[in-house]
């Protein structure tokens, strides 16, 4: 939200410097109903005075014992640049102040003796550009930021997309794995003769995996009720595979939740559960799914293999970099009471 011009600048404060102590009774009497007044009877205690306080504009009487309004002024220039500078002169000193004027050094020039309204007109009239001056550098400040946070957003976007690319390809990558699909192969011909209709089936879930993969591949989310379909058929793949060894327990929950997670996410974290732990008839390896809060869980009892698989934590990774998309809250991943959990955030069904 751009800022206003009563949020850019302090109050318009006046400081009015004359050696004359009548002089700056009288200004301050005829002005402190408009602006707030601060008066100084030297250049030096002007200079101390624009230190101490936020001056607009500054108004000085040219002929003063030690330093001359011009004098003053050309020392106000270098410390407080955008405050408006005013000297009152005779017709004597004209020449003098219209080189100051050409110097930089004043903005206005005003001949005594002034009157009341004539001066609060020229007042008025630079403390009115002062104040268009600063909208319009807040203006400036406004669209600068405007263009850096689209700059950042495209930024981020072509991220998102680079990433979700290479998410695609490796999802691809690891659902067409030689050692998933030759495990699958060699389930079916191990069930074609001892049991066909089970054959039957298997290549029937078999294709519905490699379906659902191809065809929601470049979509980011889906539906925690679709990815749940999914998973019964990889789970049943990897059921024929593994048989009692393997378990898996869902919350039924899960099958009916208005939800989004990312697509082929709890497939990833089953896969790893499978690829990490020992799954045997005496300790069968039991992954769980539920819902905890705003979180989808995988539990798994924590087993691991003598012989480590080698791990590049890419997909973990990637997950959470998808995450960052779409969610403020991160997956989190860790092992607690000989369990290793994973809990992926819930997205809304509103989320684009």
């Amino acid at each position: 939200m751009m800022e206003n011009a009563s949020q850019i600048l302090p109050p318009f404060n006046i400081l009015y410097v004359d050696d004359e102590a009548r002089n700056l009774q009288t200004f301050h009497s005829s002005f402190r109903r408009h602006y707030p007044i601060f008066v100084a009877q030297s250049g030096e205690e002007g200079l101390e005075i624009m230190r101490r306080e936020h001056i607009s504009l500054v108004i000085s009487d040219q002929r003063m014992p030690g330093m001359t309004g011009v004098e003053f002024l050309e020392k106000v220039l270098p410390e407080f640049p955008h405050t408006v500078r005013m000297v009152l002169t005779g017709y004597g000193d004209v020449g003098s102040i219209i080189d100051s004027i050409n110097k930089g050094k004043v903005d206005y020039f005003l001949l005594k003796p002034w009157k009341q309204q004539e001066l609060k007109a020229i007042i008025d009239k630079a403390l009115e550009s002062l104040r268009l001056r600063a909208e319009n550098e807040a203006l400036t400040r406004e669209r600068n930021r405007l263009l850096l946070e689209s700059a950042q957003k495209e930024k981020e976007y072509e991220r998102q997309q680079k990433e979700n690319i290479r998410s695609q390809f490796e999802i691809l990558k690891n659902q067409v794995n030689p050692h998933f699909l030759f495990n699958c192969l060699n389930s079916v011909a191990s069930l074609v003769h001892d049991d066909p209709d089970t054959a039957e089936k298997f290549i029937e879930k078999l294709a519905e995996v490699y379906r659902y993969v191809l065809e929601h591949t470049r979509e980011e989310l889906v539906s925690v009720q679709n990815e749940m379909r999914f998973i019964h058929d990889y789970f049943f793949l990897q059921k024929i595979r593994f048989g009692d060894s393997l378990q898996l327990k869902v919350d039924p929950a899960l099958n009916r939740m208005s939800c989004k997670i990312p697509q082929l996410s709890l497939q990833l974290l089953i896969e790893n559960a499978i690829k990490h732990n020992v799954a045997s008839r005496k300790r069968p390896l039991v992954i769980e799914l539920y819902v905890e809060g705003n979180y989808l869980v995988v539990k798994n009892n924590y087993q691991e293999k003598k012989a480590r698989v080698a791990s590049t934590g890419i997909g973990l990774n990637n997950l959470r970099e998808r995450y960052r998309f779409f969610s403020d809250e991160p997956p989190r991943f860790y092992l607690e009471n000989a369990h290793y959990i994973a809990k992926i955030p819930l997205i809304p069904l509103s989320a684009p």
